[in-house]
């Protein structure tokens, strides 16, 4: 119900009548989210999106919708990047996340990790080579094509602990309001950003007619593994 209330507040604020008579005003004439060519968003302190015109964007991080906007703020000091880390992440087991040093710490490593080798592949034959299959060959021979992608699936799903860092980001509140222009290419992109006064939440207008994608890639908040020099 409270964003339900929000949300009203915040379209009742963003519009302006469609019949708005600009002969006698001077400057730019006012607008209206409404308007096609125009992407209103309403976005928390960690740049978060909370109200969109485009349900899809509600819950995503605004980097990832827009990341020439994003990178703007971020510029002018308007949001933060804070590193965040997790010591309790999984990652997928890959044969360049070991560190090339670890051979040298002991002569027996290659010998050990041959030894596992052939014992694991050792231990799918055997499970392959079903005894029961010896008996019930259709059914063998129907079950072992399962098995080997069931087996497949498993090798490439190994997980390992690891410490994983990702971005957050945090508005500065010292900033209440700022605009810009972004070039991207043929065409120019224009924003305006306000705080909303008694609340942690932001109200930012974007030219939706012009497309920066090319030049200026999503910002995501995508976490990576934490690589340690021995």
């Amino acid at each position: 119900m409270a964003l339900d209330l929000l949300e009203t507040r915040f379209w009742a604020t963003a519009k302006q009548p469609n019949d708005t008579d600009c002969s006698n005003t001077e400057g730019i004439c006012p607008l209206t989210c409404e308007a096609m060519d125009l992407a209103c968003y309403l976005i928390d302190s960690n740049a978060f999106i909370i109200i969109s015109k485009e349900k899809s964007h509600v819950g995503r991080f605004f980097g990832e919708v827009d990341g020439s906007v994003m990178a703007r703020l971020i510029k002018m000091g308007m949001f933060k990047r804070v590193s965040l880390y997790d010591y309790q992440a999984m990652c997928k087991m890959g044969g360049h996340s070991a560190s090339s040093a670890r051979p040298l710490l002991s002569p027996f490593y290659g010998l050990a990790a041959a030894l596992k080798w052939f014992l694991t592949n050792f231990l799918l034959f055997l499970l392959e080579f079903n005894i029961c299959g010896l008996w019930h060959s259709d059914r063998f021979a129907e079950a072992k094509p399962g098995f080997k992608a069931s087996a497949q699936k498993k090798k490439g799903d190994i997980l390992q602990p690891c410490d994983t860092e990702y971005p957050s980001f945090v508005y500065e509140p010292s900033i209440k309001e700022t605009n810009s222009l972004i070039k991207c290419g043929r065409c120019q992109k224009m924003f305006v950003t306000q705080a909303v006064p008694d609340s942690n939440l932001l109200m930012l207008v974007v030219q939706a007619d012009c497309d920066c994608s090319r030049q200026y890639p999503a910002i995501t908040m995508e976490p990576k593994e934490v690589k340690y020099i021995l």
